[in-house]
């Protein structure tokens, strides 16, 4: 143009490559926070996940610390079978004023659920080695339960529950039969 008038403006290819380094961009800070809050949500689940197992540990260990040893069975009275962990406590979880409880879990692996109920005449005879609760008659106490089991050993004093791939083991706090409450 020789009269000096330049237009000036953005030609349709320079409008083009804007808008393309703009979605880019705007494509990368998307990824980006999708990631981050990805990354927010499994955290939270794994906190969540310890929390149910830190807690189910805590009523555990106390009511494995509140077995009652047996005088003349000469034991403390705690036992393992099947899906089910047996004990006499005296710190039941349902009914804090009951004392001394039959206290039952039972963990059914095939729904992924542990249940739980207490008995307070624990010396019923209906409540031998043979009991089992009907599944009516529990409470739920832990839905998803992912690998839970537990073994007792009669000889050491020691509970051992595994759960999640984790073991923690739990030692009754009862007298000994030489010295007596």
């Amino acid at each position: 143009m020789k009269g000096g008038f330049a237009q000036k403006g953005v030609t349709l290819v320079e409008l083009l490559v804007a808008m393309l380094l703009l979605v880019m961009v705007t494509s990368m800070l998307y990824s980006m926070l999708n990631v981050g809050i990805k990354f927010t949500r499994k955290g939270e689940d794994r906190l969540a996940s310890l929390e149910v197992e830190r807690s189910l540990l805590e009523v555990l260990h106390r009511q494995v610390h509140g077995v009652w040893y047996d005088k003349t069975e000469k034991k403390a009275m705690i036992s393992t079978e099947r899906d089910m962990l047996k004990l006499i406590t005296t710190s039941p979880l349902l009914d804090h004023h009951a004392g001394l409880v039959l206290a039952v879990y039972w963990y059914d692996a095939g729904d992924r659920t542990l249940y739980y109920t207490e008995k307070s005449d624990f010396f019923n005879i209906d409540y031998g080695e043979n009991y089992f609760p009907a599944a009516d008659e529990m409470t739920v106490l832990l839905g998803d339960a992912d690998d839970l089991d537990w073994q007792f050993d009669e000889n050491e004093g020691v509970l051992t529950v595994s759960y999640q791939g984790r073991s923690h083991e739990m030692w009754p706090r009862v007298w000994p039969p030489e010295v007596g409450p």
